[in-house]
């Protein structure tokens, strides 16, 4: 499993937009699809995502591959990721 995490600097362009700037964690395979994911706003609002719970009204599961890099992340340890989990 790879764990890292991503700050996200633009608020969200939808009626949650006052939420303001968000921090994003991965969960993700050998093969790079998203496991789990968890978002952290600035107003401490988390929204947590995984392959049992893949949306709600507000967002959803990263679809397809998706790595530290293509998102310029940081790597973080698993216990990190479960202990916001």
């Amino acid at each position: 499993m790879n764990y890292f995490s991503q700050f996200w600097d633009e608020n969200r362009d939808d009626e949650y937009a006052d939420w303001g700037f968000s921090t994003w964690y991965f969960e993700t395979n050998d093969a790079d699809e998203v496991l789990k994911q968890i978002t952290v706003y600035k107003n401490e609002k988390v929204t947590k995502y995984d392959l049992e719970n893949q949306e709600d009204e507000f967002g959803g599961l990263c679809e397809g591959a998706l790595t530290i890099d293509d998102c310029d992340g940081d790597e973080i340890s698993k216990e990190e990721f479960y202990k916001l989990w």
